[in-house]
């Protein structure tokens, strides 16, 4: 795995896989004379950006893979490219705005999707309006893996808004007729009844535990027990993946 990217070789990379693309519709394409040469550059270009200034240099090695990558046209298997990409996300997961999320795997799979599904669009030689600089690969995969992380944020936020919504419901359900069930607000008749006494446990330890062979069960516990968000979710799950209808009545 590569712990090290420059501009030059992350623009390089994404030319030439985008080139391979082009290749697949029209093998006439193939041209593998500067691949040599383009590897060297880039090797060289890492050893010289140790180095403070040298700007001119740097600029002119830049110039020289990018134009050479465009006239490449070989077959890559990709795997440089995914390196190249992970590490772009995972450098980006550590900024203060996503460092804090537990659900980076979707997140960054989401990024990896949009990645791969936009780089055709990249151009090497489009320049920014505001700098006049041509626009960095770093830049443009960067933005994407952004967006993407930032959507499946909102995604999740909308879900969990909608489990809270339905929690405060359940409780409110509580509050009124201390009747409720996990497949919805309608009561049914129990064909199984379970007290719950919560001394060094959980109620959705204790459903753990129950013998799911009716298709409707209730569950009594003590008025002073109070079921969290948290708990909630994972007994209306435990409840669902059973395909049991779930009942739950505060004792008075």
């Amino acid at each position: 795995m590569i712990d090290y990217l420059s501009e030059p070789s992350l623009n390089s990379e994404l030319i030439l896989v985008n080139n391979a693309k082009k290749l697949k519709k029209n093998p006439k394409l193939y041209n593998d004379k500067y691949l040599d040469e383009i590897m060297e550059l880039r090797k060289k270009y890492e050893e010289l950006d140790n180095f403070q200034g040298l700007q001119k240099e740097k600029r002119e090695i830049r110039d020289k893979i990018r134009n050479l990558s465009v006239k490449t046209y070989v077959h890559r298997d990709g795997n440089l490219f995914g390196e190249m990409i992970i590490l772009i996300m995972d450098k980006l997961l550590t900024r203060p705005n996503f460092v804090n999320y537990n659900y980076k795997n979707e997140m960054k799979s989401l990024a990896t999707e949009h990645i791969l599904k936009y780089t055709w669009r990249f151009d090497p030689y489009k320049k920014s309006k505001i700098t006049g600089q041509y626009i960095s690969a770093f830049t443009y995969i960067t933005t994407i893996a952004f967006n993407a992380f930032v959507a499946t944020i909102n995604k999740f936020n909308k879900e969990q808004e909608k489990v809270k919504e339905d929690y405060l419901e359940t409780q409110k359900l509580f509050h009124l007729d201390h009747k409720v069930s996990t497949y919805g607000e309608e009561y049914s008749e129990p064909k199984k009844e379970v007290i719950f006494n919560h001394i060094d446990t959980t109620l959705f330890d204790l459903i753990q535990k129950i013998t799911l062979d009716e298709p409707d069960i209730l569950v009594k516990y003590p008025k002073d027990y109070f079921i969290d968000l948290e708990e909630f979710q994972k007994i209306t799950k435990y409840s669902k993946q059973n395909n049991v209808n779930l009942s739950i009545i505060k004792m008075d």
